[in-house]
């Protein structure tokens, strides 16, 4: 499970900046020191940009929002023992800094320019070149928080079928969790803002595709669609070449520059997708609102009980198979309102 979290000022609702004496650096500072986290840079001196112990991960998204990225567990049970730790070592250094959480799926008081950027270098090129694909494309990476579950699968045949009842059942599922009700200051007018912002950023990344929406697709359909996507960009030697002109198809069969694809850049273009279920080395459901600490784990829940078990599985596909792609599409802005 993978859960966002937006940190504020407690007295003022400030926002909490990359650096600074109160930051997320000054958080990752007091978890390296006190909790045993080690710290992960793109580069050697680079800035830190994530911590690692054991299988589990603390990682930022481009506004400053905290992640605690789970390790897998058998349980739902065991994976909010792991969360409730989280959140108790961090409590602390959030009281001693003056800071609250706010488990809302998007922030509710600042504006896009006002929250600033962690430096990641795939975020410097999402800055640019997101926004000129969708026009809340900003409001998507600064502000916006989720809760996700990452589930396994047993064979392509069995990943394929979760990920085409998954997102046919993402739609609702947003519903369900919508926990985002205000963007600067005010009352959108819809339960779910950051589902709002999702439907409005990159087309050729997001969404439900459309294709996996078929009988019986398989991992190349995935592979297809995924080489078309348009590039971020790819690292060598510490460094990023932004790339966002080619398709990965078109980096793989005719390069960069005179530099040549690597199966390397492959992992991290997926990475750079961003669909409602997304797959990759596990099944992950992304489209919820994060919760607050005691209802986290509710959406792993959910997810592990429709798809893990047969007969909720079989249930749950003679319930949705009959919808169309054109026909969900249509309502995911009155479910998100």
């Amino acid at each position: 499970t993978e859960a966002e979290r937006i940190a504020v000022g407690k007295a003022d609702g400030a926002r909490l900046p990359y650096d600074g004496p109160v930051s997320v650096v000054t958080i990752f500072d007091r978890l390296i020191r006190d909790q045993g986290w080690e710290p992960e840079r793109e580069i050697a001196d680079g800035p830190v940009i994530a911590l690692r112990r054991g299988d589990g991960s603390i990682t930022l998204e481009p506004g400053s929002q905290i992640e605690l990225s789970g390790a897998p567990y058998r349980s739902v049970h065991e994976g909010k023992a792991e969360s409730d730790k989280h959140w108790a070592e961090l409590e602390p250094v959030i009281e001693e800094l003056g800071l609250t959480w706010l488990a809302l799926g998007c922030h509710p008081f600042a504006s896009v320019d006002e929250l600033g950027w962690v430096p990641k270098m795939r975020y410097g090129v999402m800055r640019e070149y997101m926004p000129t694909r969708g026009t809340m494309a900003g409001d998507m990476m600064t502000k916006t928080c989720t809760v996700q579950a990452n589930l396994d699968y047993a064979s392509e045949g069995d990943a394929m079928r979760k990920l085409r009842v998954g997102l046919r059942a993402q739609p609702l599922v947003t519903a369900m969790f919508a926990n985002s009700p205000w963007n600067e200051g005010k009352r959108t007018g819809y339960k779910s803002y950051r589902a709002l912002a999702w439907l409005h950023m990159d087309p050729d990344r997001s969404g439900l595709l459309p294709f996996a929406w078929k009988d019986h697709p398989r991992y190349v359909d995935y592979v297809e669609w995924a080489l078309d996507a348009p590039m971020f960009l790819f690292k060598r030697n510490g460094k990023a070449h932004y790339n966002t002109g080619q398709s990965f198809r078109a980096f793989m069969e005719q390069g960069f520059e005179g530099v040549k694809a690597s199966y390397g850049d492959w992992v991290v273009h997926l990475s750079t997708l961003f669909p409602e279920v997304r797959l990759k080395s596990t099944l992950e459901c992304r489209g919820a609102d994060v919760q607050r600490p005691e209802m986290l784990f509710a959406l792993p829940a959910l997810w592990k009980g429709l798809l893990y078990d047969d007969e909720s599985l079989r249930a749950l596909e003679g319930m949705v198979d009959p919808w169309s792609y054109a026909e969900v599409e249509r309502q995911r802005d009155r479910l998100a309102r």
